[in-house]
């Protein structure tokens, strides 16, 4: 894949996420995100990760989620290639004004290239979606994702930071009224490398609802401790 198609994909994908805002009668949120992270071998090339995230919707008024969740990821063909395993829990603040119990489990598969500096990188993931039952009824549960993540990283010379901007499409496969693409999120991320092994990022995102009876944009800003092994 050349280096202008890879631009042009991840460009592509930031004009669809710019005219969704011509859609009427949407609304829209801020919030923020806090999360801490940790990445270290296990077995081998095998590498398992573990996450915190905390995330306020409602203008930073309200806790909306808690995320707590692990994956594996081994690589291949010389590290251009990852195959990812994940699984986590989530407690949900839903529109019933209680906090529900979710789970969620995903496999993908992500493929990176370098030019220079820059690297660039397509993954797909099909994301299953579980909600509690017990307490309520759903028209669709479990809920199945497929997500396209198409992202590019710059890596200045001789520096701490790094750069990245991500386009990501949610392809909600099991909806038996409409299987549409109905989210699209772009983060832009700056990371500082502390130390050795400590990172911390800053990221800006923008949550686009599409395809949906009741669209929000949502935006939140992110601050993220990353300890890497």
């Amino acid at each position: 894949m050349s280096t202008k198609l890879r631009i042009g994909m991840v460009v592509a994908c930031l004009a669809i996420t710019l005219s969704s805002f011509a859609q009427s009668e949407r609304k829209s949120d801020f919030g923020a995100i806090l999360s801490a992270k940790y990445d270290g071998g296990l077995v081998g090339k095998l590498d398992i990760g573990v996450e915190e995230e905390l995330r306020f919707d409602h203008y930073c008024t309200q806790l909306d989620r808690w995320l707590n969740s692990v994956s594996l990821e081994y690589p291949f063909l010389h590290n251009r290639m990852h195959l990812g395993l994940s699984g986590g829990a989530i407690r949900r603040y839903n529109d019933k004004g209680y906090f529900e119990s979710r789970a969620r489990v995903g496999v993908d598969v992500t493929y990176a290239e370098t030019y220079r500096r820059f690297k660039f990188s397509y993954r797909s993931r099909v994301m299953t979606i579980f909600r509690d039952e017990s307490t309520s009824d759903y028209r669709i549960n479990p809920k199945i994702y497929w997500r396209h993540r198409f992202q590019a990283t710059y890596q200045m010379p001789n520096s701490r930071f790094k750069y990245e901007l991500s386009t990501e499409l949610h392809w909600l496969l099991n909806d038996p009224k409409a299987s549409v693409v109905d989210n699209i999120r772009t983060v832009a991320t700056v990371d500082y490398r502390m130390t050795r092994h400590q990172y911390l990022s800053l990221s800006a995102r923008l949550d686009n609802d599409i395809q949906v009876k009741k669209p929000v944009d949502r935006f939140y800003l992110g601050l993220t401790y990353h300890l890497k092994y």
